[in-house]
């Protein structure tokens, strides 16, 4: 470390959540609030093994077809095989110092006994001679899709198990990933997406800037429930800064955002340039991504705001699986949950109690449930002309038709809601009033329109708009018509997506706005933003969102296949509650 002047002397060190020390001695640099230098253990030159190297070429990825690209596998002395080794995957490619440190803190206990794989981005060879080939390097690397972590997890380490007859772990606990640059930010980008294929990671000035959607990174960290991932990051006072942005600031920011949600990381702040210090803190990184393994890296509380919503210890949980597609959910006042399995044209009830069970064998092609004030289950089809009315048997009949309808939503006074798009898949759509068995459109021009809610104040509706990152905000008059309208609610696009796709709308009796997206289920601060995301363990496109249960306070995610719950802070309506005030819940 060299002292800086001014502003930057404060920079130097910074540390955050979740730090503590076990058999990793730390000693103290500066400040009270500077977190501690790490200080290696000693040990006897001769205890340190030497390793061994094997080296090929990769030239058969499907995910990045037609690339080449340089691997090395370093296997430490003390592997035996008897049981999974853990993995170390550089970005970067091979540098003999990593070879040394590897060997020495696995003599030292550091670090497990652990295989590294040295692997180079890749590249598409030119056709011909003399002319440039294809560079992969930052379409591989800067992006943030789980192309890389698939690339990683599906081709290269099995390639690597089979070819050399290696025992990996495929446990995300027991392997760690790094780099610099853009590579430290491929590295991160791996755990962030598949944090089950990797929870440690070491990043020297990672590239959170805008090349590929890197620069939103500082936001999803906020925004996402936070993921069980420990990490080491550096930057440089003086480090790059190009078109796609400044490298110094955008790592600050990458800091705050982890400590905001409570990670599990540390923080340098190094003066020099580019990637400086990433060899002088390699060993200080691994110990503390490492330390009282084979605990597992534990996810911190998340955003404040996500704490008020989420509860400590309270996961998803595996409702039910086997499904084709489910959609359209809806709850009772008793906390029963309604939804449609419309390729099996079948409805379905979730008890209060979470069993599932079939309420009726033919859904007359339903597309959509609500329940209306009365306990009654209605629902519309995008194949038929006809919102059903079923009773309490499962008995349907038909309640009005002339209307193809994506989804509908039943109020407080009788009334329906629908959404349709006509016979044209991607619109232009329209909200319709049901009222007395007559309807009218009470809106057009909606880009594809979906899911609906209103506020538990009942004068505000919430339309979404399925094929862009919008949902539409009305005023409900007197008479039911939509007045005041605005493209309010700003959803969260993946880089990877051309849209949010919301599909499925519900409001808490607080007042939160939960919208199933191709992201997870995002929920909406009153007045439009996204403020918290909640995925689903395996990443899959939610199309359906409710609130129920016996004590209306379990969160249900439907994801086509499969059905997720978890208990939350918050507590499901329906049009049989009344009507209930809304606080702010913006900033």
């Amino acid at each position: 470390m060299h002292a800086l002047p001014g502003f930057l002397a404060g920079l130097v060190v910074f540390g955050a959540g979740l730090v503590t020390s076990a058999s990793v001695c730390f000693a103290e640099e500066g400040s009270a609030d500077q977190a501690p230098l790490y200080q290696p253990p000693a040990i006897e030159p001769e205890k340190i093994l030497p390793g061994t190297l094997k080296e090929f070429r990769f030239t058969s990825s499907r995910i990045f077809p037609g690339t080449v690209r340089d691997v090395t596998v370093f296997v430490p002395a003390q592997y035996d095989g008897a049981r999974p080794a853990c993995v170390y995957v550089k970005t970067d490619g091979f540098n003999p110092f990593e070879q040394k440190m590897m060997e020495t803190m696995i003599a030292t206990g550091e670090m497990p006994v652990t295989i590294g794989v040295f692997v180079r981005p890749g590249d598409l060879p030119a056709p011909m001679p003399g002319t440039l080939g294809r560079r992969n390097r930052d379409f591989e690397y800067d992006g943030v899709s789980d192309n890389k972590v698939r690339f990683l997890t599906e081709e290269l380490l099995p390639f690597i198990a089979d070819e050399y007859q290696l025992n990996l772990s495929t446990d995300g606990n027991d392997r760690c990933i790094s780099g610099g640059s853009s590579g430290g930010i491929a590295a991160f980008t791996a755990a962030w997406n598949r944090p089950d294929a990797f929870s440690r990671v070491y990043a020297a000035s990672g590239s959170w800037v805008a090349f590929r959607g890197g620069h939103e990174f500082p936001t999803m960290v906020r925004k996402f429930e936070a993921k069980p991932i420990r990490s080491f990051l550096t930057t440089a006072t003086r480090d790059m800064e190009n078109v796609a942005g400044d490298w110094f600031l955008l790592d600050l920011e990458m800091d705050k955002a982890l400590r905001f949600s409570g990670y599990d990381y540390q923080f340098r702040v190094i003066d020099g340039r580019h990637v400086q210090g990433y060899a002088e803190h390699w060993r200080e990184a691994m110990a503390y991504l490492w330390r009282e393994w084979p605990e597992r890296v534990q996810a911190g509380p998340s955003a404040p705001r996500a704490q008020e919503v989420l509860i400590p210890g309270e996961g998803w949980e595996l409702v039910a699986e086997g499904f084709k597609s489910t959609r359209g959910p809806a709850v009772n006042a008793e906390g029963a949950v309604y939804f449609a399995d419309t390729t099996n044209n079948t409805l379905h009830r979730i008890e209060p109690d979470g069993r599932v069970r079939v309420f009726a064998e033919d859904a007359a092609q339903a597309h959509c449930v609500t329940v209306g004030a009365d306990g009654a289950v209605f629902t519309v089809s995008e194949k038929t002309d006809k919102v059903m009315r079923f009773d309490a048997s499962g008995q349907g009949t038909v309640y009005v038709d002339g209307i193809l309808g994506h989804s509908l939503l039943a109020r407080p006074d009788g009334s329906l809601y629908v959404t349709s798009n006509g016979d044209k898949p991607h619109g232009p759509g329209s909200v319709w009033l049901i009222r007395d068995g007559v309807k009218s459109q009470v809106d057009a021009g909606v880009k594809f329109a979906t899911g609906m809610a209103y506020r538990p104040d009942q004068w505000l509706l919430s339309v979404a708009e399925g094929h862009s990152k919008w949902v539409y905000s009305y005023q409900i008059a007197d008479d039911g018509t939509l007045i005041n309208k605005e493209r309010f609610f700003h959803l969260y696009v993946a880089d990877w997506d051309d849209d949010a796709g919301p599909e499925s709308l519900c409001y808490s009796i607080e007042g939160r706005q939960f919208v199933a997206t191709r992201a997870g289920i995002q929920i909406s601060a009153d007045d439009g933003p996204t403020q918290i995301i909640l995925p689903v363990p395996d990443n899959s496109r939610v199309t359906g969102v409710a609130i129920g249960g016996a004590d209306m306070d379990t969160l249900y995610a439907f994801c086509m296949n499969k059905i997720w719950k978890r208990k939350i802070r918050q507590h499901g309506m329906g049009a049989f509650s009344p009507w209930t005030g809304v606080k702010a819940n913006a900033l």
